[in-house]
């Protein structure tokens, strides 16, 4: 696992022991920043389900003014905060040890708006109907409120199912979908913009 792109191009991550997180493969990750190619620069970005935090990791690679890396487990934690200082940009980020569903008041709180939002839950957690309920809850929560920027968007990272995110969240719009093998990637945007 590397980053592919910007100022730490080439730059080895350190990944966590066993199966807990499933890091993004090198082809999908180089896909997906192309499609955000133009969003990236001097994007606010939150990576929720952060793991290695090599998404965030490559935001901020590639110009993303700061990544919030939203965390459970200790030793993602720690895994983070090694690949930030591998790659020089602790500087533009902040770690936070939160179960994704009780950041919104921290949002709140400290007044933090944000463009981007990558969501990479656990797979076998999504296909539960009320996990992604939940999730999806959660995404329309951040929009609600306005902590997603009116032109920001959400970039949920899941395995190829057959349920409909656009008939799930109301206020959501899917603007558009890629599939990578088993991986769907789902791009959302507040419909209230």
């Amino acid at each position: 696992m590397r980053v592919i792109a910007g100022c730490a191009r080439g730059t080895h991550l350190s990944s966590l022991k066993g199966n807990k997180t499933r890091p993004i493969q090198d082809k999908t990750k180089e896909s997906l920043f192309g499609i955000l190619s133009g969003i990236i620069p001097d994007s606010f970005v939150i990576d929720l389900y952060a793991g290695t935090g090599a998404i965030g990791i490559e935001a901020l690679s590639r110009g993303a003014n700061s990544c919030i890396f939203v965390e459970i487990d200790r030793a993602a934690i720690q895994t983070v905060k090694k690949n930030l200082e591998a790659t020089k940009l602790e500087d533009k980020a902040l770690v936070l040890k939160y179960d994704v569903f009780e950041i919104v008041p921290y949002l709140e709180k400290n007044d933090i708006k944000v463009d981007i939002v990558f969501a990479s839950p656990p797979y076998p957690l999504v296909e539960k109907a009320y996990y992604r309920d939940k999730l999806l809850g959660l995404f329309s929560d951040l929009c609600g409120r306005h902590i997603i920027q009116p032109e920001g968007i959400i970039i949920f990272q899941h395995r190829k199912t057959d349920f409909e995110i656009s008939q799930l969240a109301a206020n959501l719009d899917l603007w558009d979908s890629r599939i990578y093998g088993d991986t769907q990637i789902s791009f959302l945007r507040n419909k209230q913009a």
